[in-house]
This record gives structure tokens, sequence and C-alpha cells, in this order.
């Protein structure tokens, strides 16, 4: 027979002092042209929950997220602790050049799969706009491309869904910090 046992729940302050003791490391996001508000507030909360340096946002208004109620609202206010940068693409242009590799999550002609690609430690990952995914001229600054091997009948998946999926392969490429147990999971 098989043991049985999942464990207790924890509070919110034992994970807080678990994830106080863990280095914050992790790439830097690049968001192109976002709209939705939702996905917006995810990117603050995946940038915070996986340590990244930092959010540049490109957009074509001058806008600032965390300054938006409902941002700091479905971020669970993250937008205060990450560093954000807003930029024109024609300012990005100009910054690109002292980033790290930028690593485009993006289905092009030369896209590796996620599963099979050596990710850079320092680096920056990429996303696109909901509808348009990343701009031409984004895309051509970038050093590479990754795509998520999908299995379904779907070709795309969700923004801020994506960009867990790469942010947790970096972290298990790179993270010391990251045990596997071995498990017998049926």
């Amino acid at each position: 027979m098989t043991s049985k046992n999942a464990g207790k729940k924890i509070d919110s302050q034992t994970l807080f002092q678990q994830q106080e003791a863990q280095p914050a490391i992790a790439p830097g996001i690049i968001a192109d042209n976002l709209r939705s508000p939702e996905n917006i507030a995810s990117l603050f909360r995946l940038a915070d929950a996986s340590g990244a340096k930092q959010i540049i946002f490109i957009q074509d208004k001058k806008q600032t997220f965390h300054l938006n109620k409902n941002i700091r609202r479905f971020s669970r206010n993250t937008c205060k602790r990450v560093d954000v940068k807003y930029c024109s693409i024609e300012e990005f242009k100009v910054l690109s050049d002292e980033l790290p590799p930028l690593i485009a999550l993006e289905l092009t002609d030369t896209s590796t799969s996620l599963l099979t690609t050596k990710l850079t430690k320092n680096c920056y990952f990429v996303v696109g706009s909901e509808r348009f995914g990343i701009s031409d001229e984004l895309l051509q600054l970038g050093q590479s491309a990754v795509r998520i091997p999908m299995f379904g009948h779907n070709g795309s998946m969700n923004v801020s869904h994506a960009l867990a999926i790469c942010l947790f392969e970096w972290h298990r490429q790179h993270s010391s910090t990251l045990t596997q147990k071995k498990t017998n999971i049926k």
C-alpha cells in the first residue's frame, strides 16, 4: 500500500520567511505593448515571484501601469516591489545595447523548443502583445527565440502563462536552490 501524505498547508508568514531566505535572481522581462490589465498584473506577480530583476514595458502611449488602481489590485501590490521602466520602441533600441541577450518567447522560423534550449544565465525574456505578439522591430533586437511545445490543437497560450513556463524553466536550469525530490506520483 502506498503512503498518502501531501503534507499540511503552510501559512503566508512561513512562506514569506522561506522566500526571503532564497536569493532573488531571474531574467528581466520585456513586455511589448501589453494591453490587458490582468496580463500586466500577472507580469508583476510573476516578476516578484521569480525574483526578476526588472520589467521593461515598451508601449506606444506613455502609461505607468503601477499607478493604475486595477493593476495594483490584480497584482496584489507586487507592482510596488518590482523595478519598472517604461519606454517607446525608439528609446528601447538605444537601451538594448546595454542589456544582456534578449530571448523572444515567439513562434519564428528559427525558434527552438524551450525544453531543449540551454537558456543563458543573464538574459531578458521578451513577450508580445496579446493580439499581435512581439513586433517585428523588437524581434530584430533579440538574440534568439524559444517556443513552448504544445500538444493540443491550439497554437498559442496566454502571454503570462507562457512567461511563467519560461521563468520556471530558467530557474530549473540555473537555480541551485531548487531541489527535486523523487516521488512516486500515480
